[in-house]
């Protein structure tokens, strides 16, 4: 059971390791949220402006 967590020297669970892991995992998350939620302005934002094919010049 002990090799499934990471120790530190001492015998104690590395929380050091764990904390930074969750940093890293929050960081990869916050990054895609952040790109789907630019996809989805950019989508909303597409489709308030009118299409110009099709419309004459004058």
């Amino acid at each position: 059971m002990k090799s499934d967590y990471k120790y530190d020297q001492f015998g104690n669970l590395d929380t050091d390791f764990y904390v930074e892991r969750a940093y890293e995992l929050r960081r990869a998350y916050f990054a895609e949220s952040v790109k789907n939620a630019k996809a989805s302005f950019k989508k909303w934002f597409t489709g308030l402006i009118p299409s110009r094919s099709g419309h004459a010049a004058h």
